[in-house]
């Protein structure tokens, strides 16, 4: 079975509408109609929580529509892969590419390597950091054309 890999970015925009939302609610529809399995390390869940509550406290969503849009995040089927000692070494490895002080983004980096998966992400700068380092199994979601939901 293939496998993709979301970042919680992604997950945002399924909650507030966003530029690329309704490409990427018809590639989340196609990926689970053909039995494509949608992962995401399990920091996944943290930061969606986290993301909701910045909404709330920005006053971009209500309490209700945020505890509403977490519990919608949530039930999606998503594959959750919790930290183990390979994922988290190879997380420290791809910081360390991309130069970044924090593991967060390289943890979704991490995991679409291990499943030999595509990652798809709302972060135009570390798909464009990671295309650089010659993973062309990056994908930036602002790159599907808003009609199809496919490459442009």
């Amino acid at each position: 079975m293939a496998a993709v890999v979301i970042d919680a970015n992604l997950a945002v925009g399924l909650v507030r509408q966003m530029p690329f939302s309704d490409a990427f609610r018809r590639l989340l529809a196609r990926w689970i109609v053909d039995g494509v399995e949608v992962a995401a390390p399990g920091l996944w869940d943290y930061e969606v929580a986290t993301a909701m509550r910045k909404l709330w406290q920005q006053q971009a969503l209500s309490r209700e529509q945020a505890f509403a849009g977490l519990e919608q995040l949530m039930a999606l089927p998503i594959v959750r892969y919790p930290a183990e000692r390979k994922l988290l070494l190879s997380a420290l490895r791809w910081a360390e590419r991309l130069g970044q002080s924090k593991a967060y983004d390289a943890q979704y980096v991490a995991l679409a390597e291990s499943l030999n998966a595509d990652l798809w992400s709302a972060d135009q700068r570390l798909v464009n950091a990671l295309q650089a380092l010659g993973a062309t199994w990056a994908h930036w979601i602002g790159d599907l054309r808003p009609s199809s939901g496919s490459l442009g």
